[in-house]
Formats: C-alpha cells, structure tokens, sequence
C-alpha cells in the first residue's frame, strides 16, 4: 500500500486520539500509534491490528522519542496528563507535559526534513470571560488558571519558538461518548448561565487529522461545534437529562458565581477560520441527542424509573447544594 504521509501521534489510544487514528487512516495515512503500554492500550491497539505501526514508549523518555520521530512528516501531539491528575500529581503532569513537548521538539529538530507539528491546546487557556462579549477569538489574551492550564501555554510558547512548520489546535468542550458518575463533580462546577460551545468526538478526529495536509502552519485555530453547538449550560444539561428520563435537579446544586473568577473557562468561538480551513463541522448538538437515545436504547426506560433514585444522588454529591440551601432558606 502507498500512504499519502508518515503521521506520528502520540496519545493515540486517548479518547481524542482514537478519533484522530480512525480518520487518519480512512484518509490513507501512514500512521506511527505513540503511546504507553498498558492492559488498557495493548487491548485497544489490537482492534486495528494490521493498519498501524504501534510504538509503546513514554515522553520522559528522549530515546523512546527519537526511534518514534524516525522518518515522520507530520507530527500530531495529543498526549497530556489532563485534570484532575494535573493537579493532583503536578511534578508528573509537568514532566509529561511540559518536559515531553521539549523532547518531542528537540527530536524533530534532529530530523533532515522538519515535520509539521501540530498541538491540541485548550481553550481552557483564556481562562474565565463571561464577563467579555462572546466570541472568544485566537487573539484573545491567554491566563494560566491551573497547573494543566499552566502547561498548555508552556508548551504553546515552545512550540512557536520551536522553529518547525507548528499549528496549534485550541480545543472546546469535547462531547462524551459515555458517562462516569466521576464526571458529576465538573458538571456542578459549570454555573447553569455559562456560555458553553460543544463539540462532537468525531469532529475533533475530523480537525486534527485534515490538518495534516491544510494549509494552517503558524496558526492558531479555535476548534468548536459551530453553530448548532453554542448554548448555555442550563440547555446543556436540562436536555442531557430529559433525553435519558431524568428530571432537571435544583439550580442551587450548580455553582453560583459572586465573582468574575468563579464562572468557568467555557465560552462561544470564532471558529469561521478553522472551519473553512479544516472542513470538520459535521455534528450539532440535537445529533448528540440523538446518538445518547439510540445509545442507551431501553435502558431510557429503566433510567426513568429509577428517575427519583438518580435525582436523589445526583444532588447529594453536588459540592454546592447544601451551602447554597442554607443561603436559600
């Protein structure tokens, strides 16, 4: 078989790098799959048996990235220690993060023909701006409010300084495709009146691997749902419920902001550059819907049921719900 290209990514048994692996070998890539070797990897790679080179390393680890970069024209860098770790373990988070994007870097360097190097960023990097006028633009000024978020605009400046062809993809709020009780804790973080842009799993693998062969180096490009993505969080979540039977729980369970710093870093996007540039708006919000009702099928019928039960829960490990009770009363 003759590949268009020689892709290296790394993270690429993630939830975002699966994506990305799918369509970049649908368009015909020649794919060098980086990532650690675990049960949970080694199980996930086997599913595409034949249409990768599977490369078990580790980004602290400068002699595992110069064999990854042999030969590569592109490289796509996804992998990150993500929150809560980040902030758990900061010295792990940094070395990875940080450290392991210097490495990468350097070995590219070393290579005769530089590769175009393309960076998922988030936007959680513009930092709370519910009290600016949407949308957020790629010229917005940047804030670090977390180690994770530290680490992003780290790796950014590296990566413009870095002398290689660089993109730098700013990532919104990436649809799950599945739901962990885990998750409950950001849900009840995000006020009911924050701007949220949304985007589909599918379409973050669309952005990423049509970058490889777009004309974006030396951009930074914002990566959103679009249109049919924008909302509030109150939509958000009183539709996720009511698509899967479950009543919308109290407002006073939601975080409520007294201050500027106390909203979240979601927001609405310019994405009108990324999208004639990348071509990867495909699904809207009311899909997403559609997706969860078809996914849990007639276990809808058994969630609703057990509506009250859930509820119930739900509320109870809301971090907000008890203090904001007492305000309320």
């Amino acid at each position: 078989m003759v590949f268009l290209m020689k892709v290296l990514l790394t993270g690429a048994f993630g939830n975002i790098g699966l994506s990305t692996l799918t369509k970049l070998i649908e368009l015909n890539f020649y794919v060098r799959a980086f990532d650690l070797k675990t049960k949970k990897n080694q199980k996930i790679s086997n599913k595409f048996e034949n249409n990768i080179d599977v490369f078990w390393g580790d980004l602290r680890n400068f002699n595992d990235i110069l064999r990854a970069v042999k030969n590569i024209d592109v490289i796509i860098h996804l992998a990150a220690i993500i929150p809560p770790l980040s902030e758990q373990n900061p010295k792990l988070a940094y070395e990875v993060n940080v450290e392991g994007t210097k490495k990468l870097i350097k070995a590219a360097n070393l290579l005769e023909k530089k590769p175009k190097f393309i960076f998922t960023s988030s936007i959680s990097v513009f930092g709370p701006q519910m009290n600016n006028p949407p949308p957020r633009t790629s010229d917005d000024p940047i804030i670090s409010t977390d180690n994770y978020t530290e680490h992003k605009i780290k790796c950014e400046e590296l990566i413009r300084n870095s002398g290689l062809p660089w993109t730098i993809l700013r990532i919104a709020a990436v649809m799950p495709l599945d739901f962990d009780m885990k998750m409950t804790s950001m849900l009840f973080d995000i006020p009911l009146d924050q701007r949220i842009e949304i985007l589909a799993i599918e379409d973050v693998g669309n952005a990423i691997s049509n970058a490889v062969k777009a004309n974006t180096d030396g951009k930074i490009l914002l990566i959103g749902g679009g249109e049919g993505c924008k909302l509030y969080q109150r939509e958000f979540v009183e539709r996720i419920f009511d698509s899967l039977g479950i009543r919308m729980i109290p407002k006073i369970s939601f975080r409520i902001p007294e201050k500027d710093s106390e909203w979240f870093y979601t927001d609405w996007l310019d994405t009108e550059e990324s999208q004639k540039l990348l071509n990867y708006q495909r699904t809207t919000f009311n899909d997403y819907l559609i997706y969860l009702k078809k996914k849990f099928g007639f276990k809808r019928y058994v969630i609703r049921s057990l509506g009250p039960i859930i509820k119930h829960y739900l509320i109870k490990t809301s971090p907000y719900y008890k203090s904001q009770k007492l305000i309320h009363v």
